[in-house]
């Protein structure tokens, strides 16, 4: 069996990682299915000489940091998903988000919105084509929420860091995922998808929980 790399998308607040930790425990006997949360901790690892994190700072003045954070954000999540791979051949690994989100949502937003130059957009997209092929998405589970629901989950879990994300941003974030994921005329391939409705908060609606997991175990196995 080869390795199958099963993405979970979805905005900021989306409920992304939420899902994933119900799918740990539900799978969590089940040695061949691995589950990958964004590396977040990691980012926040990296801070400057008053201990503000790169996260931080992106969040607080995108126009500097966009390129910075773009590089770490891309290369923390490469490097933890080919160690994964390597250490579990043959595995189903189920990863927040994917090298694709990076480029074709988040760093493709970044650059439209004039916050990544291109001579710096030309040397990510060197980066990302050098690796990238190497980790194809094999299906995707797309978590699909409306932005101002996005943002209210935001406000209530006060993770350090988001608490300066502005509407504005989550809407351009909802409309790039869109483009990448549902709308066909973009460069990310992948005909295995799931979409789900994250307006729904699976935490208050336990039958709904239940049949999200069987549809995803439905899909995965």
């Amino acid at each position: 069996m080869t390795t199958q790399i099963v993405s979970i998308e979805g905005n900021i607040g989306s409920g992304k990682s939420t899902l994933l930790e119900f799918l740990r425990n539900e799978f969590n006997n089940n040695p061949k299915i691995i589950f990958l949360k964004e590396p977040v901790e990691e980012w926040s690892t990296i801070i400057d000489e008053n201990n503000v994190t790169i996260l931080q700072k992106f969040y607080n003045d995108q126009d500097k940091y966009s390129f910075p954070f773009q590089m770490m954000a891309y290369i923390s999540r490469l490097a933890l998903l080919k160690e994964t791979i390597q250490n579990n051949p043959g595995s189903i690994i189920v990863t927040e988000r994917s090298l694709y989100t990076d480029r074709l949502v988040f760093a493709k937003m970044l650059f439209d919105s004039g916050k990544i130059e291109l001579i710096n957009y030309r040397i990510y997209l060197k980066w990302f084509d050098t690796f990238a092929s190497d980790f194809p998405v094999d299906k995707v589970i797309y978590v699909k929420t409306d932005p101002d629901i996005c943002h209210q989950r935001i406000l209530k879990r006060s993770r350090t860091g988001e608490d300066s994300i502005p509407l504005t941003y989550l809407t351009n974030c909802h409309e790039y995922h869109n483009n990448m994921l549902i709308n066909t005329n973009n460069d990310f391939v992948c005909e295995n998808k799931l979409l789900l409705d994250g307006n729904i908060d699976i935490y208050e609606n336990q039958e709904k929980l239940q049949d999200w997991i069987k549809k995803i175990t439905d899909f995965i196995l």
